[in-house]
């Protein structure tokens, strides 16, 4: 098929945030030889390349990208009738993919729920959710290695996974994402630890299902319970949630923090949660008693969010065309008509609060792409 390269092309039609100056040149492709047709242009023309997903994560320069953008548009994904290994090509819808795993009751994606954009950018920037990093499913990863020319295999190690973070990026432009496979676990039990799980599913009773009838602690939130005078026995009823149930409750939960897409232009959230040593934790929740944070290795990852809203006072702040979200601080949202520029402003004005505040330097989960 004959590959079309496009000059000019506006990205703010392409990105989330709906904000964004054009191309210098721009395709789409859909299998792995157009991909190696697209990569040769560039290097023939010696432009810098972009991949572009579903256009969730990223903020486009008001001038625009000086290279080729390459919309990955490969289609396919399978292997639910063959045990526990799904494979997926890169350009699939993301959470096309999770529904795909729930509707055939694989366990491990479910937590991932309503994440906008493509199955390749997942594993580039590790991302996670309500408990849940994608790195600890990740089986395989495929990708062009556009230094060499030549397609390469990484397993989960080789991807150098940590927090929002990956080989991909650390080697930025290097290896082009074509497919992944993931490992999951059939009938598995989902993960609620994360807080607005738990509450969620604090009182509930199971859709379609009986509740188990066991001894289990009175301090788990998830439980309800009766008291029954046989032998001073405790007879504990508890709510399992099934993945679909699980996945029902993320949808929710994210529908009533989260922006509505077709109103306005964002990214989601716009900052990385830091992680900081457990001594300046045990510091700044001396100064600050509300402040919350979970364990992460020998650390502890601050829920930011709390500290934009409460200690700089900036939930819902509005600055002409751009403003942090009323219902959660993580997420900088875009009237129509913003420029990236005005996001940049808000973006490095709360990271200054935030510093002065705290001493802590946040980091953007927002690929700025120029």
């Amino acid at each position: 098929m004959f590959m079309k390269f496009i000059e000019n092309v506006p990205l703010a039609q392409y990105t989330t945030f709906k904000i964004g100056g054009p191309a210098r040149f721009f395709c789409s492709v859909s299998d792995e030889k157009q991909l190696v047709e697209a990569v040769k242009f560039a290097k023939k023309k010696k432009l810098p390349i972009f991949i572009l997903g579903g256009g969730s994560n990223v903020l486009v320069s008001d001038n625009g990208f000086s290279g080729l953008v390459i919309r990955n548009e490969m289609r396919g994904m399978g292997g639910a009738g063959s045990g526990n290994i799904i494979a997926s090509a890169a350009g699939e819808n993301w959470d096309d993919l999770v529904k795909y795993t729930v509707e055939h009751n694989l366990c491990g994606l479910e937590n991932l729920s309503a994440i906008p954009g493509t199955v390749g950018a997942a594993p580039v920037q590790n991302i996670g959710a309500y408990g849940v990093d994608v790195s600890s499913v990740i089986k395989l990863v495929r990708a062009l290695d556009t230094k060499e020319m030549k397609f390469v295999e990484f397993g989960n190690k080789e991807c150098q996974f940590e927090y929002r973070d990956s080989l991909f990026k650390k080697e930025k432009g290097r290896y082009i994402i074509t497919a992944v496979s993931f490992e999951l676990t059939v009938g598995g039990k989902p993960n609620i630890s994360y807080r607005d799980l738990r509450e969620y599913f604090a009182g509930r009773q199971s859709h379609g299902s009986e509740p188990k009838t066991e001894k289990i602690s009175l301090f788990n939130p998830l439980n309800w319970f009766h008291a029954r005078n046989d032998k001073a026995d405790l007879v504990v009823r508890k709510y399992e949630p099934s993945i679909a149930d699980v996945r029902d409750a993320i949808i929710e939960i994210r529908a009533n923090k989260l922006p509505d897409w077709k109103h306005w232009g964002t990214a989601g959230s716009y900052f990385k949660n830091p992680v900081v040593s457990r001594e300046k934790y045990i510091d700044l929740k001396g100064k600050y008693p509300e402040l919350s944070a979970f364990e992460y290795g020998e650390k502890m990852k601050i829920h930011i969010a709390w500290i934009i809203e409460n200690v700089c006072k900036m939930k819902g702040l509005m600055a002409g065309n751009v403003g942090v979200y009323d219902k959660q601080a993580l997420v900088l949202v875009a009237k129509p008509g913003a420029v990236a520029s005005e996001i940049v402003s808000l973006a490095n004005n709360i990271m200054k609060c935030v510093k002065e505040k705290t001493g802590i330097e946040l980091e953007s989960e927002v690929q700025w792409v120029n």
